[in-house]
């Protein structure tokens, strides 16, 4: 899933790049502006698809959050079955602990890691999507103004190039096929929880050895 939503903003992004130009897509004041009949008829249909993309990354998000909260809980819980065993000096049992809790911790910085990674994603995906609501109620208004139009738009721009609802329904074609191609590679190879899972056996010494100083002058 999180494959996807990075190749999703990738996508806009270069579809925004091409219809906006590089500046406005990276916010420039400079830009060369949509004009109304490159609009296309379903353009609001196809940006609410955008939207609903953007709902979706932000649903995502919770999971991920609540993955880094169970992973800090269950560091949590290791690491004070690890100080019981200590205090009861159950060494075997307290090792167990600590191996466990360093494990979930390997795997909670990774958590973290990608819960940062698609927060990052997903802020850009609602950028590129914000900009290309600004520029479509942009060319709204320079239709109202026929006399702006007419200053910023060359005449062979208003019968040529790409229409923005066609290059958005296209996009959206290719993020379906995306979408499920990612999700038949998942169901094939499921990543595997287990992939930093390598404990070394001197810090979890170390950390017993701590555990049983700190312990002592209570």
């Amino acid at each position: 899933m999180a494959d996807f939503f990075k190749k999703l903003n990738v996508l806009v992004k270069a579809s925004v790049n091409d219809l906006l130009g590089d500046e406005r897509a990276i916010g420039g004041a400079r830009h060369k502006p949509l004009t109304p009949d490159k609009l296309g008829k379903d353009v609001d249909r196809e940006i609410e698809s955008l939207r609903q993309r953007i709902n979706e990354a932000l649903d995502y998000e919770d999971q991920l959050q609540a993955r880094v909260q169970t992973l800090q809980a269950e560091v949590g819980k290791w690491d004070e079955q690890a100080d019981s065993a200590v205090a009861r000096n159950d060494s075997e049992m307290a090792r167990y602990d600590i191996e466990q809790m360093q494990r979930a911790q390997q795997h909670l910085a990774m958590a973290e890691a990608d819960l940062h990674d698609h927060q990052r994603v997903t802020q850009e995906l609602i950028l590129r999507v914000n900009e290309l609501d600004a520029a479509v109620a942009d060319a709204r208004r320079a239709k109202s103004s026929p006399e702006e139009t007419q200053e910023n738009e060359a005449p062979a721009e208003r019968s040529t190039g790409a229409v923005l609802a066609d290059v958005l329904r296209e996009m959206r074609e290719k993020i379906n096929e995306m979408g499920d191609l990612i999700a038949a590679k998942d169901e094939v190879q499921q990543p595997s929880s287990h992939a930093a899972d390598d404990i070394d056996e001197q810090t979890v010494d170390d950390d017993l050895t701590q555990r049983r100083d700190r312990l002592s002058k209570k």
